[in-house]
């Protein structure tokens, strides 16, 4: 006997005990007594002898029943309540029937208040055998649908009603649900399929419309309050998936259809970021990897239960070769390009060739469209440009970084901080000339432009073998390329050229091998589409101190002879230019004289230049006379003659055709005549 029956049991035999000691004081009252605990005990008997008979009547469908005591004591009660009622008075009758109806209503009108919902449990009838725990229909049991706050009639001693508070879904959680009735889910299946119920809040549609039991696809958003059937369905609690800014989610799907054999993804289904699992199932939905990415910085409905979400909160604890920088956004610099390798498409055939252009996937980001537009597997021509953020799914492409900037490529000892150079390959270039070993430090400087760079890695292999890609900043296919095509082209000139010269012709052709060789280089990088700037020879020294200290004393003769060169040919140049600027002035005096005589006459000039010399001439200060020829008795001889010369030779020192010389006057007193 349950607790409650006991203490029922308790109040009834309490009850008779105290309508039999008032029979001692007045048989009227003990028979009010007796009538109201019988009234009390049919209604606490009642509702147990409703359960036992529909306990009864499923015990028939399978083996024998017991005998209904309860129902026999129930009807006795009843026949000797109603028998002591009869012998009250109208009055009485009338004022008990008040007293029932006051009971009866208090045990059928059921008022739920704000931000709360009622469960009601029918008591009485019949178990529908489709629904046992939960009935969608008016049948004995837990009903599915649930009362909302404001006053409700119920049957009286049919139905009991239990308040609950509203499930509430705080911000920043979502909510999983559990269904605790329903169609058992088959074994293959990890969740229930998802029926329309109004986020759970209609359990009779979930019920009628094939809802299963267990976990469902469907979760609670967070912000906002439920009104859900606790007896239907459990709901848990937990956080939305939050992907940090700057990197991304990769999403693994545990439920919905297997996937091809050899195949590594799933189709793509438009499903609002793996937060409607609905559609996604509905759609076609596999499971496994997903090509779609969750962005960062954002947070997400995602039903855990259906989607498995690896983010850099948990990537660590998972382990295997998926890490925290797979995740992060690739970042292509500057001075770099990035070189797509895609881990999935079709084959790449045998035409040795990176793949080409596919339209419509915008930069890898659409893998699925990729793949659905004929994507082939492996080095792609479209490259990533430089200064490009990209958020890509390191399960579908790796990304390898390729200078784009001028590179300088050295053939010397490496030191331990060379050793992750894209020259570690490129030792100090040895050759032997005449048992002499030398030493030769050569540069090489390339650019590799973007459009060979997919050749060039796809010619000289990635970096490890792995199904994981992402971001490969490993530097492997450059120096691959400058230890099998630069190296052997330079080892092997100077190898070539050692061999056939003496140490006095290496020394002496050595700046003339520079241009050589620099040919050499341009036409081998012409063929993989990388540029060849310059070359440049260093110094070089021999192994032999002795022959080092010849090399040198050779080399300085070598210079001062060239210093020497040099002075006389600078010396000749000035010597030269000296005589430009003598016949340039030459011409400046000629041009002018030439232009006054074609004005003026030659003989108008010749009177011009001797007035102009004679009015420079040094004169006396007083003359005896004020005659022209006193005047020209005071002139030196020697000067008008002079004058003469000159006018004569007007044209660069050669006398003027059909001129004479004009005769001087003869000097009074030249024979010892006396000026004044």
């Amino acid at each position: 006997m349950k607790w409650a029956d006991r203490v029922d049991l308790a109040i009834y035999l309490t009850g008779c005990l105290a309508a039999l000691c008032s029979r001692a004081i007045d048989d009227q009252l003990a028979l009010y007594i007796q009538a109201s605990v019988n009234v009390f005990g049919i209604l606490a008997l009642y509702p147990r002898v409703s359960r036992k008979t529909d306990t009864l009547k499923e015990k028939s469908r399978k083996e024998k029943p017991d005998s209904p005591k309860g129902c026999l004591l129930l009807v006795l009660l009843v026949y000797i309540t109603a028998a002591e009622v009869w012998k009250m008075g109208i009055v009485v009758v009338v004022l008990l029937l008040l007293v029932v109806s006051g009971i009866i209503s208090r045990t059928s009108l059921f008022y739920v208040p704000p931000g709360h919902i009622g469960i009601v449990r029918r008591r009485t009838g019949a178990t529908h055998p489709d629904f046992p725990l939960v009935t969608p229909h008016d049948t004995h049991g837990v009903l599915a649908r649930t009362l909302l706050p404001g006053r409700h009639w119920m049957t009286p001693f049919v139905h009991e009603v239990r308040i609950v508070p509203r499930t509430q879904v705080p911000e920043g959680k979502i909510g999983l649900v559990t269904a605790k009735a329903g169609r058992t889910r088959p074994g293959s299946r990890a969740l229930a399929l998802p029926v329309p119920c109004d986020d759970f809040q209609d359990g009779v549609n979930f019920l009628l419309n094939g809802g299963e039991q267990g976990a469902q696809v469907g979760v609670l958003a967070g912000g906002q309050s439920y009104s859900i059937n606790t007896e239907l369905f459990q709901v848990r609690l937990v956080d939305r998936v939050h992907i940090p800014a700057g990197t991304i989610g990769l999403v693994d799907a545990k439920a919905g259809g297997n996937r091809p054999p050899g195949a590594l993804f799933g189709p793509h289904v438009e499903c609002d970021d793996f937060q409607d699992g609905e559609r996604f199932l509905a759609g076609g939905g596999q499971q496994g990897k997903q090509l779609a990415v969750l962005q960062g910085g954002a947070y997400y409905d995602i039903n855990p239960a259906l989607f498995d979400v690896i983010s850099t909160h948990n990537v660590a604890a998972r382990g295997g070769p998926l890490e925290a920088r797979h995740l992060k956004l690739i970042s292509i610099p500057a001075d770099r390009t990035g070189v797509v390798i895609t881990l999935d498409g079709a084959n790449p055939g045998k035409d040795d060739q990176a793949g080409p252009h596919v339209p419509g996937h915008q930069g890898f980001h659409l893998p699925w469209v990729f793949l659905r537009n004929g994507g082939r597997r492996g080095v792609q021509e479209e490259t990533l440009s430089g200064g490009t953020v990209s958020a890509l799914n390191p399960y579908f492409v790796r990304v390898m970084l390729i200078p784009t900037n001028l590179l300088v490529l050295e053939w010397d000892e490496k030191t331990p901080e060379k050793q992750d150079n894209y020259d570690v390959h490129l030792g100090r270039i040895t050759v032997t000339v005449q048992g002499y070993r030398l030493f030769v430090d050569v540069k090489q400087v390339i650019r590799i432009p973007a459009q060979s760079a997919p050749g060039l890695v796809r010619r000289n292999g990635g970096a490890l073998i792995s199904d994981i890609g992402g971001l490969d900043p490993n530097r492997l296919p450059v120096q691959r390329f400058v230890q099998r095509v630069l190296g052997p082209i330079v080892t092997s000139y100077f190898n070539q050229i050692a061999t056939a010269s003496t140490v006095l012709e290496f020394v002496k052709n050595y700046r003339e091998n520079r241009l050589e060789l620099a040919t050499l280089v341009e036409n081998e990088l012409r063929d993989w589409g990388v540029e060849a700037a310059r070359t440049h020879l260093g110094e070089f020294r021999a192994e032999d101190e002795t022959l080092n200290e010849m090399l040198k004393r050779t080399a300085n003769e070598e210079m001062e002879s060239e210093k020497l060169a040099l002075q006389l040919e600078n010396a000749e140049r000035e010597d030269a230019i000296d005589k430009v600027r003598v016949e340039a002035e030459r011409r400046r005096l000629r041009l002018p004289l030439e232009a006054e005589i074609e004005s003026l006459g030659l003989e108008n000039v010749m009177v011009l230049k001797m007035l102009r010399e004679i009015a420079q001439a040094p004169v006396p200060q007083f003359l005896s006379g004020g005659d022209l020829s006193a005047f020209l008795e005071t002139l030196p001889i020697s000067r008008l003659e002079a004058l003469m010369d000159r006018m004569q030779n007007l044209r660069g020192g050669t006398g003027i055709e059909g001129a004479e010389r004009p005769a001087l006057p003869e000097a009074e007193g030249k024979e010892g005549g006396k000026r004044e």
